[in-house]
């Protein structure tokens, strides 16, 4: 399979979640502007299926859930026109430079469409984890060029808006954004209507650590951190205390934004990590219409695969299973337990009541036991010895 190189790539997804898109480039200028959007093409086909593909496991959840009439909002670099996506994206331009609702000059919104929503098929062994659900792309990303100021942002906030206007049930920020005012107040709106926002916890890794970047630091934003092939933290992943929940992160095929091919971030970063999550919550909200942006985020994490200790600042609740978060009962809960209240069971654990039964059974059977040997050979000892000491 073709690569997509480090250069554009690879330092893409850094930049846009480094320092990031809290560095997001404001609305485009003349000087900026391009004549036609030229971004990154690529040919090469994919041979084997993807190693998150594998981990995760989609295929299992279908019979149940695919994902059909959910609209997972991309507010991003804008998503390129490929093969897999083809008829799963309503697109809206919301930069100034004229290029076009699916143009994607930083080769990274297509890749993130495609692991939430690219079809499956026989010709290719790519696929999203939601592939019924529908696209709904913002392109608020021009460039990887960085801004510090805080009208960089009102794109960003005006799309999740937007998003929640179009009819999105989930909204993927694969960014960090400065915090503003109007950034919080966007995700209390979501959050209020019934959406679920996921968000990339950062690419920092364990420096600043007490710096918290947004959205993913806002209290209703599910925050991903990113895992390697081997199920251990990506370096780069930022460590935080408000991070929820792990998933793959690094070693990233997805779809060129041109040319119908794929192409590899080895890098990766928290930016593709996010989508597995959104797409998993499109299966829920598939599956369970009427669920809430918080029991869908503590289905989520109550099922992932944690840690010691429940909760830690690098992988949150623990790296993330799709299959038991659809199928998993558990009891109903008003809010998502905060970090901070972790215990290694944590409420509602899925294995809780399923080990006690155990426990009782295990319990039950032993004293059978001990009750069979005493009146099989206690017993009748003890009369032939008229009950006297041995």
């Amino acid at each position: 399979m073709a690569r997509i190189p480090l250069r554009r790539l690879g330092a893409c997804a850094a930049a846009l979640i480094v320092a990031a898109t809290t560095v997001l480039g404001g609305p485009g200028t003349p000087a900026q502007a391009a004549e036609k959007c030229k971004p990154e093409s690529r040919t090469g086909q994919m041979s084997a299926v993807p190693w998150p593909l594998k981990r995760l496991q989609p295929e299992r959840i279908w019979p149940l859930t695919r994902g059909a009439g959910v609209k997972v909002a991309v507010i991003d670099s804008g998503v390129g026109e490929h093969p897999l996506l083809d008829g799963q994206v309503t697109a809206v331009d919301m930069v100034g430079d004229k290029l076009g609702a699916r143009c994607d000059m930083a080769s990274h919104g297509t890749i993130v469409a495609g692991l939430i929503a690219a079809k499956d098929t026989e010709s290719s062994p790519f696929h999203g984890l939601a592939p019924d659900a529908k696209i709904l792309s913002y392109r608020v990303i021009q460039s990887m060029e960085k801004s510090t100021a805080q009208e960089s942002t009102v794109p960003v906030v005006n799309a999740i808006r937007l998003a929640v206007e179009d009819g999105a049930k989930v909204i993927n920020l694969s960014l960090t954004a400065i915090a503003t005012p109007a950034l919080e107040s966007a995700i209390k709106y979501a959050h209020d209507e019934g959406v679920v926002v996921v968000a990339a916890a950062g690419n920092s890794g364990a420096a600043s650590g007490q710096q918290k970047e947004y959205p993913a630091a806002y209290e209703s934003v599910i925050a991903v951190a990113g895992l390697s092939q081997s199920g251990t933290h990506v370096d780069s992943s930022s460590v935080r205390n408000y991070v929820d929940v792990a998933a793959p992160g690094e070693e990233i095929d997805g779809p060129a934004p041109a040319g119908g091919g794929f192409g590899r971030l080895v890098d990766g970063g928290t930016s593709f990590a996010a989508p597995y999550v959104s797409a998993t919550a499109a299966l829920l909200m598939s599956l369970y219409p009427n669920m809430k942006p918080d029991e869908v985020a503590r289905r989520i994490t109550a099922t992932a695969v944690h840690p010691p200790g429940g909760w830690n600042p690098v992988v949150g609740y623990g790296e993330l299973d799709p299959y038991r978060a659809v199928t998993t009962l558990l009891s109903e809960v008003d809010e998502r337990t905060p970090p901070a209240a972790a215990v290694p069971v944590l409420p509602g654990d899925p294995g809780k009541a399923m080990r006690e039964k155990a426990l009782l059974v295990t319990g039950a059977a032993g004293l059978a036991v001990v009750a069979l040997l005493i009146v099989r050979f206690v017993v009748p000892l003890g009369r032939r010895r008229g009950w006297r000491a041995g």
